[in-house]
């Protein structure tokens, strides 16, 4: 007699290749929307588990891990407990695309399930790259497992995360794994596999992790690499001895015995390959509550869920419930990106807390650490924490050295910037002060600055402390037309373009108060715009004035190389006898390079070979030294000084 099943279980089915589905869609993301990165491990659980680990060790979130990833993290904690691995058999690409490349197997009949000694030691595998995964996760603060996952690599296009290499030999195991041996990937060498496992162990998981903070709370200095190893030590001795798990999940799939017709379907349909026909509780380590042995028994409730009928859309339910919960918690909580405190426990204790958001330059881990490095030389503050997702700082301070104001003025860095080359013949400019509310660091003025110049006609643009800031906007003619200027100042949008293609910010700078027009003489200008360029070296502060010389060249073109001043200078440093660079405006306001040096030692034929010469050797900061090529040309600037001489 052929038994009628319902066969495909399309709730399943319809969460998984949604999941595929929203993928693609991200992946595709920069040509349908503004977004340019999307982050294709946001809500990644083993991400997020990654990420906690790291964040209790070291008090610190790299800018490639979220909040969002170490809710999903504990999430997949609670869900395993108490649901089993729903992430594994609903949610993950990897698991979805091995079952149906083992389908594919199976119609070609080139699959095989490995079973007995050879299956117990190929589980080791997934434990060991477990260990190795989170070990290099905890050391340097990055998810290690961006360099292998073959998810990441095709999702993200092997972005500069991706080790190819590693990339490729991972996909080609889920690809030809799956098709030849079911769920290799899965099974063997999934460390989100492993820890799910470990989690399913939980009784052995959290004795070993109370007993490493016993043994930490006692004095006892012990390296997190011990409880590593030991969970994922043990949590293969216990697969391999038993692949089962006693207390957990609380959720399990029960059979009734009595009303069982044996036909075997159900051990038949379990993509893991479990003999569910031969147990009452189905306790192996591989089931993943997926629901397909439901819903394929022909006998109304003979296969249930701790022997309760209504349970059998338990986890569908429970998975849409887990993520939905995890997304919305996701986006409301927020974990420092770090959280370092320097102070003593009572001035921390009696600290006063200053908090800003809209910190543009507050955008990693490393800009993070860089700010909280600032913050640690200026008296009074003790400590810092940011928030990367909305751009935030917290700060603690002492409210007797200083005041909110104060704090706001280390926070902001004034800056100038010729927008355009003023024309010889003005010799009047016309300037525009205004305050601004909303902005705050080197990012808005370099957005502003970037707006101003591809709008108007605007020549200058600097800024300087206050509450709101001062920005002042300089022009080559008279201002007619201020309210177009305020609409682009306080637009809501700014696009830009960037190596992937255009990307929009929200900008949110309003004007404050009275904007005033001014005029000032062209020389006022050029000098308020200038910043001189100066290094001393070879011990210049040994030589008097009165015993060195100076070499003048114009700068001309190489002006726009300014930023490259530093490649030229250790070049020339490389010469004993010059001990000072510097720029300065001449009589016409051309900004020209005053090298120092003392006759004794050197000469202007040396100064003007290394000037010249193909290459520059430069110093770096660890003693090495290098040659780059000279991007300089002083050609024409020599040889008119040498004419001119002569």
């Amino acid at each position: 007699m052929k038994l009628k099943t319902k066969g495909t279980n399309w709730p399943r089915l319809t969460v998984q290749w949604g999941v595929i589905l929203f993928i693609l869609i991200l992946a595709f993301m920069p040509q349908l929307t503004k977004i340019t990165a999307p982050d294709f491990e946001a809500y990644c659980p083993f991400g997020g588990l990654q990420a906690l680990g790291s964040y209790l060790l070291s008090q610190a979130l790299s800018c490639t891990m979220t909040s969002a990833q170490i809710v999903m993290g504990i999430l997949l904690f609670a869900g395993v407990l108490l649901f089993s691995k729903l992430f594994c058999s609903y949610i993950c690409p990897i698991g979805t695309v091995s079952e149906w490349l083992g389908r594919l197997g199976d119609k070609l009949k080139i699959r095989f399930t490995i079973s007995g000694i050879f299956d117990k030691i190929l589980r080791s595998l997934k434990y060991i790259l477990l260990f190795i995964t989170l070990f290099y996760t905890l050391q340097s603060n990055e998810l290690f497992c961006k360099k292998f996952d073959p998810y990441f690599a095709l999702a993200s296009g092997f972005n500069s995360d991706v080790v190819v290499l590693y990339a490729i030999i991972t996909i080609v195991l889920v690809v030809f794994g799956s098709v030849f041996i079911r769920l290799f990937w899965c099974k063997y060498l999934c460390p989100l596999g492993a820890i799910s496992n470990i989690f399913k162990f939980s009784l052995f998981f959290v004795a070993t992790l109370a007993i490493y903070l016993i043994l930490l709370k006692f004095g006892v200095e012990i390296s997190y690499v011990w409880p590593l190893a030991i969970a994922c030590a043990g949590g293969y001795a216990i697969e391999l001895f038993g692949q089962k798990s006693k207390f957990f999940p609380l959720a399990k799939i029960t059979r009734n015995t009595s009303s069982c017709i044996d036909c075997q379907l159900c051990s038949k349909k379990c993509p893991q390959a479990i003999d569910v026909a031969s147990l009452k509780v189905v306790k192996h380590v591989d089931c993943n509550l997926c629901g397909d042995c439901l819903l394929v028994c022909p006998e109304k409730n003979t296969l249930t869920i701790n022997k309760r009928k209504e349970l059998k859309w338990l986890p569908i339910v429970a998975t849409v419930v887990l993520v939905t919960l995890g997304v919305f918690v996701g986006k409301l909580w927020e974990v420092p990106t770090i959280d370092l405190k320097w102070g003593e426990p009572e001035e921390i204790e009696s600290a006063e807390i200053f908090t800003q958001s809209g910190l543009k330059n507050i955008k990693c881990y490393g800009s993070s650490m860089a700010f909280a490095n600032k913050m640690k030389t200026v008296d009074g503050v003790y400590g810092v924490a940011t928030y990367v997702k909305h751009n935030r700082v917290k700060m603690y301070y002492d409210s007797d050295r200083l005041n909110e104001e104060k704090i706001q003025e280390l926070l902001f860095t004034p800056q100038k910037k010729a927008l355009k080359v003023l024309d010889k013949n003005v010799e009047t400019v016309y300037g525009i002060s205004l305050k601004l509310n909303n902005f705050f660091d080197s990012y808005d003025f370099n957005y502003l600055s970037a707006m101003i110049a591809s709008e108007t006609n605007a020549v200058g643009l600097i800024s300087e402390f206050d509450c709101p800031v001062v920005v002042k906007i300089y022009f080559p003619e008279p201002i007619e037309n201020t309210e177009e200027l305020f609409n682009i100042i306080e637009s809501k949008e700014y696009t830009f373009e960037t190596t992937q293609g255009p990307r929009t910010l929200e900008l949110e700078y309003e004007i404050s108060g009275k904007p005033e027009l001014f005029t000032i003489p062209k020389a006022e200008y050029v000098n308020s715009l200038f910043t001189a360029f100066e290094r001393t070296f070879n011990y210049r502060d040994d030589y008097t004035d009165d015993v060195v010389k100076s070499y003048t060249l114009p700068l001309g073109n190489n002006s726009k190389l300014r930023n490259r001043l530093s490649y030229l200078v250790s070049h020339l440093s490389n010469d004993d006898g010059v001990v000072e660079f510097k720029t300065e405006l001449d009589s016409t306001y051309e900004e020209v390079a005053d090298i120092v040096y003392v006759d004794t030692m050197t000469s202007v034929s040396k100064i003007e070979e290394a000037l010249l010469s193909d290459t520059l050797v430069i110093s770096y900061s660890n003693g090495r030294k290098g040659k780059v090529e000279n991007m300089f040309d002083f050609s024409e600037e020599i040889k008119t000084k040498n004419s001119k001489e002569n």
